[in-house]
């Protein structure tokens, strides 16, 4: 059997019915906490304008190669040019930024276009500890005239007779050129190469004091392996 109960007395005339809830509305934020939230804003579009600026397109440029350039081959005009490039502090050390005092040197390693150069491409100019300096000169026929400079490394060739009696020996090979000067009242250059070995100086000597010597470029050819013991 199922039971109905009928409503109470209270329930129907609202003695403890319980009261229709009535909500505040949140008042709008004051003049304070809007400028304060403007400045937050503020400081945030500044933060990410500095951001993007920081990882903005590099500026500063450096010196690059303009096109595929062999080892051993001097340094033209039109063989570097410069591009914006992000470097680390170190690597930038290594750089370049103007290719111009770079014209004539002596690339010790081969670039593809668009490497970066850096010192450790470039062929050592000067003397270095433990070499000797030994000067020489030789014909514009036996001195491959211009292509020879500072950094170069070159095969001294002596050739004593005449005709079919004359002979053709290897005075030294793989010497650094230090310096070349042109003969001043004569045809030719005067050459300064760096030698360690006191028999390759003696050689050097005896073969310039008889006769002009043949300077044969050898920087881009394999060189022998030095040191050792």
């Amino acid at each position: 059997m199922k039971v109905v109960e009928s409503p109470s007395f209270q329930d129907i005339h609202g003695g403890t019915a319980a009261r229709p809830e009535v909500r505040r509305r949140r008042p709008l934020p004051g003049g304070r906490a809007v400028f304060g939230g403007f400045l937050v804003a503020v400081a945030v579009v500044a933060t990410v304008a500095t951001q993007n600026a920081a990882s903005g397109p590099p500026s500063t440029r450096y010196v690059v190669a303009a096109a595929a350039l062999p080892a051993g081959r001097a340094i033209g005009p039109s063989d570097l040019t410069t591009r914006a490039i992000d470097l680390p502090q170190p690597m930038a050390q290594r750089s370049y930024r103007d290719p111009r005092p770079l014209v004539g040197r002596v690339l010790a390693a081969t670039l593809a276009q668009g490497d970066l150069l850096q010192a450790s491409a470039l062929a050592q100019r000067g003397p270095i500890a433990g070499e000797r300096e030994v000067s020489f000169s030789s014909d514009p026929a036996r001195s491959l005239g211009q292509r020879v400079a500072p950094g170069d490394i070159v095969d001294l060739y002596a050739t004593s007779g005449q005709g079919e009696g004359s002979a053709t020996s290897l005075v030294v090979g793989s010497v650094r050129v230090i310096d070349r000067q042109a003969r001043q009242g004569a045809a030719g250059f005067i050459y300064t190469v760096g030698l360690a070995d006191v028999d390759d100086v003696e050689s050097l000597v005896a073969a310039a004091a008889a006769g002009s010597l043949t300077v044969v470029r050898s920087t881009a050819a394999p060189q022998p392996a030095r040191g050792g013991g």
